[in-house]
């Protein structure tokens, strides 16, 4: 199967390296300590590790799947299940990665009205920034692969500041190593989901990236570079914070950054939370992205009005979304469905490829032919 993309809207290879490492990290990094503590405590950077490790494997049948196919997941559901089954499958992602844009979006307003603007209303923050998304998508592919370019990029300086709050540690928070029952390094396993979600994306931008297949070195490489930041970020609240005081912190990360001081520069968590809509931005556009996308695959129609039914509805729910037990509810919901779909229903794609494959094949094959046996010429008398 040819990929039908032109080249004119396709991206470099290198570039699936910030379009991978973006999507993974938004809102979450900003909180997601407190919750992976309730399983392995101070081991819980060992749970962190292992789950980047299951999602790099998770992204190879990601990769085998699209590399052996040459299209996006909604032809791979149409080839493999038949149109009325396959496009079930279409809609299901298109409603999952919609959920997974809301959910960045209601966080990070969250963060805003807490730590900067508690007056401001939700409906009015959305008001400036639902138009700038709805920017970016319009744009194409293209303009969200320069986002997720310069939300990498300019935020990155960003993660220098954590050595400050590091020297103030206490490195015996963090021992002794091991323990924690594998049961409970698990729950913090299974926690730290929803942090990792995001990669499955390339199931739908894989034929935007040119050369798709020699780009999964660079997409390893952004996995590779979640890991990190998140088990350095992870090792570094552990020695900062008891678990007492962890279990209590709702955000962590902005928590460690209001103690940093700057002459010029009295709140510095004001300057992480600007420069996190950065961060954010990418994630947000490349699932809404998708969703648009897939819709418009499975039924047609231009794009601008799949895209605009999504932006109104991105306001309602959020508007819905109006306390933190909702938005709670929110992200715990949306981590399990991202569980099953990357732990699931990704393998399941994987394991059909290639049994489908393998019968495709013994089709194919002739079966060898028999030479017919000469007849042995008798002695002459």
């Amino acid at each position: 199967m040819e990929n039908n993309v032109k080249e004119q809207f396709q991206v470099s290879p290198s570039f699936l390296f910030f379009l991978i490492h973006s999507v993974q990290v938004g809102v979450g990094m900003l909180g997601f300590q407190r919750y992976i503590v309730k399983g392995g405590g101070h081991d819980a950077w060992i749970s962190v590790i292992a789950s980047g490790l299951a999602v790099s494997v998770l992204f190879w049948m990601c990769f085998y799947v699209l590399k052996r196919e040459n299209t996006d997941v909604i032809q791979i559901h149409r080839l493999y299940f038949g149109k009325w089954i396959g496009n079930l499958f279409n809609i299901i992602l298109c409603l999952y990665f919609f959920s997974f844009a809301i959910t960045i979006y209601r966080t990070y307003i969250e963060v805003l009205q807490v730590w900067m603007f508690p007056r401001l209303t939700t409906w009015s923050i959305s008001l400036i920034y639902l138009p700038l998304i709805y920017y970016i998508i319009s744009g194409g592919f293209r303009v969200i692969t320069g986002i997720a370019f310069f939300g990498v990029v300019l935020p990155l300086p960003l993660f220098f500041s954590l050595f400050y709050p590091l020297s103030l540690g206490e490195v015996n928070n963090i021992l002794p190593i091991l323990d924690h029952s594998f049961g409970e390094l698990f729950t913090s396993f299974k926690t730290m989901t929803f942090s990792y979600l995001g990669f499955e994306s390339i199931l739908f931008f894989y034929p935007y990236i040119k050369n798709g297949p020699s780009s999964y070195k660079w997409g390893q490489a952004g996995l590779l570079f979640t890991t990190v930041l998140y088990t350095f970020l992870t090792i570094v609240t552990f020695v900062y914070f008891s678990q007492g005081q962890l279990l209590k912190t709702i955000w962590p990360t902005l928590t460690m950054a209001k103690i940093i001081e700057i002459p010029f520069i009295q709140r510095f968590e004001y300057v992480v939370i600007s420069l996190w809509l950065l961060v954010v931005l990418p994630a947000i556009c490349t699932t809404l992205w998708c969703s648009v996308r897939g819709m418009k695959r499975t039924f047609r129609g231009k794009s601008t009005i799949y895209l605009l039914v999504f932006i109104l509805t991105l306001l309602a729910l959020s508007i819905f979304f109006d306390n933190r037990k909702n938005i709670d509810l929110l992200n715990n919901t949306v981590s399990q469905i991202g569980t099953y779909v990357i732990y699931f229903y990704i393998p399941f794609l994987f394991i059909f490829s290639i049994i489908r494959s393998k019968i495709k094949g013994s089709k194919r094959t002739p079966e060898p032919q028999q030479e017919p046996q000469k007849k042995s010429e008798s002695p002459s008398s």
